[in-house]
């Protein structure tokens, strides 16, 4: 009989609820997990507005078919139900000023062409713009990893020029995506992480930007389905319980404390974000000293999150989302009861949610000026919409998602570091993805292969011991 080792998973977002719940399901290990919160989830999550009694995520999360991790951690905490799947990419752009709206969707030619057709017939860009596109679709399509990883150190707009793209493309497309992905503007991001978005997503599958909506809110999910499983499976959850150090003997880390107690563990993973793991690491042993450095290097880039409330409904039956054109603050608008299932209240008919990307900008701006840009550009939109405006809500997110700009590359630790007794975990992990919830799910199941020596299996592969992600059609996933 093989004996249990018991490991203990700091962290309970994403990438520590992955390693965790890995672990346990390979019958070799008893987990301990702990997070500092009263719920899972970490920085995805959501607030209770009182006067409402609504669950507000506290931004705008959608997830897309190539979160190949994370839709497998869905799956397997039986959560499909909570997630609604386009069968077809399209992405709506409209601009605001004019009322013109264009829509890229896939076709039936093959990758990098996909979108080829939609692009040929996009009003926001001019012949030009898509004559200078098509080099930097093939230069993408053509680029090796080793040539990507090269170019951490140049902005992605650099790049970009330097390929002959035009300010307008730059503006209207390659910056939407880098914004809306990588949550950070084009100016800054780094090339390296750009390139990696466009390659897998946009220019990759053809069904790899088909947009998921989150049918619940962000809590829901977590505080019922995945806790549920993760319990089930085994897993002894320790919330409201903060981790405040690591335990080191002079040859591997054995344990952690909390303010009255001690656990010891014969292996521990560090599921934290970056700013966390750095102040756990700041006494640690030889090993971690270049991590802690690099770590301190690391930066954060913010999100807001606007929820307009309304008590008439100001949009049409099937309108879901779009994107608004050289609007710096409100970038896209979404339709939450498009994506819902069941409705919002007797008293809320409506409500459209803004997600705030890269809102370093914008962070210290007052309430009463984010509403006013709120009204002034929603009113471009449905101009009587403030007859019926009951509430606008704005949850500010500072720590939101680790900087992916230029040079950060180089700063992302390992999975694989050599620390007796450690694992590192979390989304900042060296795993090519930038901060999102594909790229936390990733890094946990990364520590979970270290974990149990599972040095065959590649990032880019699917856990074998998880249900597969939906491919369209799948008639257990919702449709949009």
């Amino acid at each position: 009989m093989q004996l249990m080792r018991n490991a203990i998973v700091v962290g309970g977002g994403l990438a520590g609820i992955s390693a965790a719940l890995a672990l346990q399901d390979s019958g070799k290990w008893n987990i301990k997990l702990f997070e500092a919160g009263k719920t899972l989830g970490g920085r995805v999550s959501s607030i209770t507005d009182n006067e409402t009694g609504l669950k507000l995520d506290n931004c705008q999360h959608a997830c897309f078919r190539i979160y190949d991790h994370f839709l497998q951690l869905i799956n397997r905490c039986n959560a499909q139900n909570s997630i609604k799947f386009q069968q077809k990419t399209v992405l709506s752009f409209t601009d605001p000023n004019s009322g013109i709206t264009g829509t890229l969707y896939d076709s039936n030619l093959k990758p990098p062409n996909q979108m080829l057709k939609s692009i040929l017939k996009f009003p926001h860009l001019t012949f030009k713009d898509k004559l200078k596109m098509r080099k930097v679709v093939k230069k993408l399509s053509k680029m090796t990893e080793e040539e990507r990883i090269n170019l951490d150190d140049i902005s992605f707009e650099t790049w970009l020029k330097e390929n002959g793209q035009t300010q307008n493309s730059i503006d209207v497309f390659w910056g939407f995506f880098v914004l809306a992905a990588l949550n950070l503007s084009v100016k800054e991001a780094s090339t390296a992480q750009a390139a990696f978005l466009f390659r897998k997503g946009l220019f990759g599958n053809p069904d790899a930007f088909d947009v998921g909506a989150f049918a619940e809110d962000l809590s829901y999910i977590f505080e019922n389905q995945i806790s549920k499983t993760l319990v089930e499976s085994g897993i002894k959850i320790y919330n409201s319980t903060k981790i405040n150090s690591l335990i080191w003997n002079g040859e591997k880390y054995t344990g952690v404390k909390t303010s009255t107690e001690e656990f010891s563990a014969d292996l521990i993973i560090l599921a934290t974000p970056h700013n966390i793991t750095k102040k756990m690491l700041k006494d640690g042993p030889e090993p971690t000293k270049v991590i802690y450095e690099n770590l301190s290097k690391m930066d954060f880039n913010s999100l807001i999150g606007i929820h307009g409330l309304y008590n008439k409904k100001i949009t049409k039956n099937d309108f879901h989302f779009t994107a608004l054109i050289n609007e710096p603050i409100i970038q896209i608008v979404f339709n939450r009861n498009f994506e819902l299932n069941e409705e919002v209240s007797p008293d809320i008919k409506q409500w459209l949610s803004i997600p705030v990307s890269y809102a370093d900008p914008y962070i210290k701006y007052s309430k009463q000026d984010l509403e006013e840009e709120y009204k002034k550009v929603i009113g471009k939109m449905w101009p009587e919409h403030e007859k019926y405006l009951s509430k606008i809500v704005i949850v500010k997110t500072p720590n939101a998602t680790f900087s992916t700009k230029t040079e950060s590359t180089k700063l992302r630790p390992s999975a694989e570091e050599i620390i007796p007794g450690l694992i590192l975990s979390g989304d900042y992990i060296n795993n090519n993805w930038p901060s999102t919830m594909e790229g936390a799910v990733t890094s946990g199941l990364m520590a979970a292969a270290t974990a149990l020596n599972m040095d065959s299996w590649k990032n880019d592969e699917l856990w074998n011991d998880w249900p597969k992600p939906p491919k369209r059609g799948d008639q257990n996933w919702n449709k949009l």
